[in-house]
Formats: C-alpha cells, structure tokens, sequence
C-alpha cells in the first residue's frame, strides 16, 4: 500500500487570514521545507516545487508540479506531481482550511502518493515528508497567529 500523510492543526486566526498566507506563494518564508514557484496559485498553473528535505534552505530538490483545485470559495489548495506518467510515482498534496468559528481556523494537510515507486516505499524520504508537513503546519500557525496578533 502506498504511503499517506495526514496532519491537522488547529490556528487561533480567521480563515480569511489562513487563506491569504497559504495562497501567498511568493511569500513563503515560513516554509523551510517547500518553495512552490509559479506565476500565480491557480487552478491548472504548472511552475516548479522545491523540496527541502533538511530544512536547512540550502538542499532542495526540484519537481515539476501543476496546481489542481485552488479555491477562495472552497479554501482549498492543491497540486499535483507524477513521474513516468504516473505510473511510476504520483502524488497529489491538499492544504484545506476550515473554520471553527470567526478566530479559529483547522488546517487539514494530506499527500497521497500513488505509483510502483511509493508502493515500495521507494522514491522520496516519506517519514521524513511526514515529519515536514507536520513541521509546515506548525511554522504556518506561528506566522499566522503572530501576524494576527500584530494587528
């Protein structure tokens, strides 16, 4: 079977403020595990995703990526990768945003790889992605709450 990840993070910030900073691509300074570089988050743009293994900001790896569903109405954020088609890797990453109430926000972070490679565990360092999504989530709800309490 192949390997998924799944993390959920509770951020005491309005959802509007989650959205604006997670779609906010060129500006992800927060993230010292993923860089995703396109024109614009859009529904079909295609750019480049670096991945940061080490979270030192010096090894990346590049992967071509496409943007899937990116919804405002939806606060939902996609891409997706394949390699050989997808057969043999694939993987389609969501960052979905969904409100508690008018300052609190859920962010529910998930990959789903697919493809020969994942279902041998081979291809990528998928204990080490674990471990980063959760780290993603964590570095975004410190940028976000702290954002929200400057203001």
């Amino acid at each position: 079977m192949a390997p998924k990840i799944s993390h959920t993070t509770v951020i005491s910030a309005p959802i509007d403020q989650v959205w604006k900073a997670l779609v906010d691509i060129d500006d992800w300074k927060w993230n010292k595990w993923t860089r995703l570089e396109a024109s614009e988050a859009k529904t079909g743009a295609t750019g480049k995703l670096k991945a940061c293994y080490a979270g030192n900001g010096q090894d990346w790896k590049t992967f071509d990526f496409v943007f899937g569903e990116v919804s405002q109405e939806n606060h939902l954020l996609t891409w997706k990768g394949k390699v050989g088609g997808g057969v043999l890797f694939s993987g389609h990453h969501t960052m979905e945003l969904e409100e508690i109430d008018n300052q609190t926000t859920r962010l529910i972070h998930k990959e789903r790889f697919g493809g020969l490679l994942p279902m041998l565990n081979l291809g990528l360092p998928y204990k080490t992605l674990d471990r980063n999504y959760l780290l993603m989530n964590e570095a975004l709800k410190v940028h976000v709450e702290g954002t929200a309490h400057a203001q």
